[in-house]
């Protein structure tokens, strides 16, 4: 007894596909991970770099603003700067000179001895004199005097900024006491801003990037990165507040870098920020998160076109499982299926040649062993073809009887006894061929003599204006059988729409010819060109797929005709094949297989 449960059924198609995912799934979701951790430390690690950058840049500066400021400190113990400053009137004019000479000469090796320097200055109040490492030598007022012990007072250290201009200054004595009294002399060191510029300017290492020293007092960022800082400015001293903060309250190192994200008008900014307790600035460097993160963000773009391109595979590999194996198999069991209902002239075929196509033969032989009435099933439709030859053979068209019968009587009516002799002798052989009854294939001789004839009748009609050239045939093409009235009907589609009443020099060339298959089957090649009007690109479209329609039709003539009747006969391999001519015209290509070449 059988049973027939309810329970759905999972299909293999649905197993394998299940089984794909089960595999890919956990390397994709692997691939994913490592990109996802690749990037992070990707990330990290150029955080990491550029705050080394920054350090090293800022540590650099620091070295050579340290250095200045100790090469001022040691300056201060300058013999002829003592001299001038404390015992002024002990010197003659010529010792006050020599002595302003000699310290002029030292502070131009202070400037020179470093590019941040644009000019050293000593100001002098015993003697009233400026000198600095310029060839000139200025006079010092007490206003001057005043305003050098404001600035002390006003300024965060170790800078001095004042009218867009930053100076290192060294009093002696001490500043302290600057309220009661002037100080002996003050040695300045002007720092060039310029140098500052250029140094900012390649700190970034990046198109779009740009790095600022931000003082108490002053903002140092150069021409080229200004427009670009000016957009992040207040974004970047809120972070700077945050982080001075979070610092002092969490371990009161100042002096760590940070690494933050800033976003503004939807472009993201990397900022690092380091400060500098010897310059009492703050060092940050910016630059466009794509242009730092461009490589991650790439590799993301990677993920994202590997999870299309799995996602592509995933769908190719089902549909190619169900191609393969789901189709097949359903054709299959449609198959038994209908046995089972009692339908057994069934046939199913399968293109690959791999194990559905043996199970797909063996079903087939089962069927056919079961049922024998598949036999007469091929032998009425046999029939039907052969059924369908003679109708489509019997559509030749009348009017050339009738244009035939006119012309002749044109002939008899002129006294033209030797022309109608010869056209009617050609007409009898003509409608002789077409008209008896008989095998249904002839031998090639008997149907090129037929359009022979034909060519002689429309010679006579056209007065020899249609030169027509056909190729001997060679012996071994002489007893070829070929389907009768084959060639007559192209040869007479060249004379009805080929030729223009207007064109010269008209010819019509026959050919013939033998190909083989790639299992080296013959086939008779029939080559009918023109010279004449041709065919535009769209009528040999328009032709073609009449060609390759296999639907049944119901009224065919010409060239259809032919065609139809070597598709019925010879299936693919036989047919018609056209073409444009070389300058003009058309070329018709027949192909008909032959089983009785003689070599």
């Amino acid at each position: 007894m059988r049973l027939i449960g309810n329970r759905k059924r999972f299909s293999i198609f649905s197993k394998l596909v299940l089984a794909f995912l089960v595999v890919i799934t956990p390397i994709y979701l692997l691939g994913a991970y490592i990109n996802d951790e690749g990037a992070r430390i990707v990330d990290r690690e150029i955080s990491k770099s550029l705050q080394q950058q920054v350090r090293f840049y800022l540590t650099s500066l620091e070295t050579e603003i340290e250095r200045m400021t100790v090469l001022q400190r040691e300056f201060m113990n300058d013999e002829d700067l003592e001299a001038l400053s404390m015992m002024m009137e002990r010197m003659t004019t010529y010792e006050r000179l020599t002595a302003m000479k000699r310290l002029q000469k030292r502070l131009s090796l202070i400037k020179a001895s470093s590019m941040y320097i644009s000019e050293a200055r000593a100001y002098i109040p015993s003697v009233a004199r400026i000198i600095s490492s310029d060839p000139a030598i200025d006079r010092l007022d007490q206003l001057q005097i005043d305003q050098l012990k404001k600035d002390i007072l006003i300024s965060a250290p170790p800078f001095i900024l004042k009218d867009n201009e930053i100076y290192i200054r060294e009093y002696y004595p001490s500043p302290y006491n600057l309220d009661t009294r002037n100080p002996n002399f003050v040695l300045e060191i002007q720092v060039s801003i310029s140098e500052l510029h250029r140094f900012l300017a390649q700190l970034p290492g990046y198109e779009n990037g740009g790095a600022v020293m931000i003082h108490e007092h002053a903002v140092i960022v150069s021409d080229k990165h200004a427009t670009s800082f000016n957009r992040i400015s207040d974004d970047l001293n809120q972070q700077l507040v945050l982080s001075s903060a979070m610092d002092e309250s969490d371990s009161g190192d100042v002096t760590q870098a940070h690494t933050e994200r800033i976003s503004l008008q939807g472009e993201d900014f990397l900022t690092v920020h380091l400060y500098s307790p010897l310059l009492n600035s703050h060092m940050v460097v910016y630059v466009p998160e794509i242009e730092v993160m461009g490589p991650i963000v790439k590799y993301r773009t990677y993920m994202w076109l590997i999870s299309g391109i799995s996602l592509f595979v995933i769908i190719a590999f089902a549909y190619w499982i169900y191609r393969i194996i789901h189709q097949p198999l359903r054709k299959l069991v449609g198959a038994f299926r209908k046995v089972e209902s009692g339908i057994i002239t069934v046939n199913i075929k399968h293109n690959s040649n791999d194990e559905f196509h043996y199970l797909y033969e063996r079903f087939n032989y089962m069927a056919a062993h079961l049922n024998n009435l598949i036999y007469e099933v091929y032998e009425q439709k046999i029939h039907l073809q052969q059924s369908e030859l003679k109708q489509l053979q019997s559509q030749i068209n009348p009017h050339f009887l009738y244009n035939s019968f006119y012309l002749l009587y044109r002939m008899t009516k002129a006294q033209d006894v030797e022309n109608a002799t010869r056209f009617t002798m050609y007409l009898g052989d003509y409608y002789q061929y077409i008209t008896r009854n008989g095998n249904e294939e002839v031998r090639l001789e008997e149907e090129l003599r037929h359009v022979r004839a034909y060519t002689e009748i429309q010679s006579i009609r056209f007065n020899d204006r249609i030169r027509v050239t056909l190729d001997e045939l060679p012996d071994s093409y002489i007893g070829i059988q070929v389907p009768r009235l084959i060639l007559q009907p192209i040869v007479e589609n060249a004379y009805q729409h080929g030729f223009d009443l207007d064109i010269e020099n008209c010819h019509l060339q026959i050919n013939f010819s033998i190909s083989y298959t790639f299992i080296d089957k013959p086939i008779l090649i029939i080559v009918v060109k023109d010279n004449g009007i041709g065919m535009t690109d769209e009528e040999l479209e328009s032709w073609h797929r009449k060609f390759n329609d296999e639907q049944q039709i119901n009224e065919v003539t010409g060239m259809l005709n032919v065609h139809r009747r070597l598709w019925l006969k010879y299936g693919t391999l036989g047919g018609i094949h056209l073409d444009h001519g070389d300058s003009r015209g058309l070329i018709v290509t027949l192909r008909i297989p032959i089983l009785n070449l003689e070599t």
